[in-house]
């Protein structure tokens, strides 16, 4: 058996675990704390900065710890934070504890996304790259689904729920290590050799076969248009996770397990998304793809600017799933194919996505308190607008180089 009969189910659960406190907090802080649209929003900016600072800031401590040492140690640090977020009666202890919980990822997917691609080729690379992205994605449409159905029971129920995934995650990771011997093959943390060149990030993977580098291991001009792809659909995600829910319960007058069903529809289109990236390669290296899911994505944009009603956002939400497929999926796929450290391009991978929830859950937040949201899609809509005029200024000064 191969340690992605392992690793895969825990990624699916622990973005079970993050979706489902997302959507929760959301409710909780605005019915138990008494917080408003444009404070959550900045909660959820604050969450999204300890993640960063657990990538950058904690990379040193990263680096000496093993993968599955590093998850377990992340699925703790999530059960502690839940128990002391439920316990918490004022905003500050809320925020200071949400604050850990959105840094303890940090420790979890790098690891995972780096033990998973282990001494993989570019061939075999995509096919992984698909069937992790169906898995944590499966976590992604299930957690506001269920969600919205256990906060309608009670307002606690959610967190309860969470400690117990977290704690069947762990288990996993302990059965794979005892039973199956292919998860006992990680990276190993080791120090490059006093002098030499550094051409991989401390030992995070072996050195590959030359004929699977590209630009000697640098990798490809299009992570950087990935890159931007994956922050322009991530803004779209921080408001309409972090905010939207709002918008349904609070405007529309319909219950928290209505944003859950949208957002869990959104997701199943998603996942079905990422299942088809990996039966397909022509997206590969392909520059016009990676533009048209930037076009679409601000046309998606500016269509919700007519819509009103919910069957309508449905139909909308089911198109921005496969557009979010797509760009994450480019995303990965060239930030890490025909490179040496693919540890540290999955850091980076996931501080772009990071920044996107950062700017839409702040702007998506403040435009709807004092303005509505629909000035909020205005927004998403021109920062996917700015970030579509980089890929094309970067694709044409790339190509003057060469």
């Amino acid at each position: 058996m191969k340690r992605t009969v392992i690793l895969f189910p825990t990624a699916f659960l622990m973005n079970l675990n993050l979706t489902l406190i997302n959507f929760s907090v959301i409710f909780f802080l605005k019915d138990a704390i008494g917080i408003e649209a444009s404070t959550i929003g900045w909660f959820f900016a604050v969450g999204a900065c300890g993640y960063v600072t657990g990538l950058l800031g904690l990379r040193p401590i990263q680096n000496r710890i093993v993968p599955p040492l590093s998850m377990v140690l992340a699925l703790f640090i999530s059960i502690l934070s839940i128990i002391m977020i439920i316990s918490s009666k004022s905003a500050a202890a809320v925020l200071v504890f949400y604050f850990l919980f959105s840094l303890s990822p940090a420790f979890y997917w790098p690891q995972l996304m780096g033990w998973f691609s282990y001494n993989l080729g570019t061939r075999d690379l995509s096919s992984a790259i698909s069937k992790f992205n169906i898995s944590w994605s499966a976590g992604a449409l299930l957690g506001p689904l269920l969600g919205g159905f256990l906060i309608e029971k009670g307002l606690l129920l959610p967190f309860y729920v969470d400690i117990a995934v977290l704690s069947a995650a762990a288990l996993l990771i302990g059965v794979g290590l005892v039973f199956i011997r292919d998860m006992r093959s990680f990276p190993s943390h080791t120090k490059p050799a006093a002098g030499g060149a550094v051409n991989h990030e401390a030992g995070l993977e072996q050195k590959k076969d030359d004929s699977e580098l590209i630009n000697d291991g640098r990798g490809t001009v299009l992570r950087f248009i990935g890159w931007i792809g994956v922050f322009s659909t991530y803004i779209v995600l921080g408001l309409t996770n972090n905010i939207f829910p709002l918008f349904i319960r609070d405007n529309l007058g319909f219950g928290e397990s209505a944003a859950g069903n949208i957002l869990f529809v959104r997701g199943i289109t998603t996942a079905v998304g990422f299942f088809i990236t990996g039966r397909l390669i022509f997206w590969h290296f392909n520059r016009k793809v990676m533009i048209a899911v930037q076009v679409i994505s601000v046309s998606a944009m500016i269509l919700l600017l007519f819509i009103k009603t919910i069957p309508g956002f449905y139909v909308l939400f089911i198109l921005y799933g496969f557009l979010f497929s797509m760009a994450y999926s480019n995303g990965i796929f060239h930030g890490s194919a025909g490179a040496l450290d693919r540890g540290r391009r999955m850091a980076l991978f996931e501080i772009f996505l990071t920044f996107g929830v950062i700017t839409g859950s702040i702007g998506g937040g403040y435009l709807y308190q004092y303005f509505s949201i629909y000035a909020a899609f205005i927004f998403s809509a021109a920062v996917i607008f700015a970030g579509l005029a980089a890929q094309v200024l970067i694709l044409v000064f790339s190509r003057k180089k060469q």
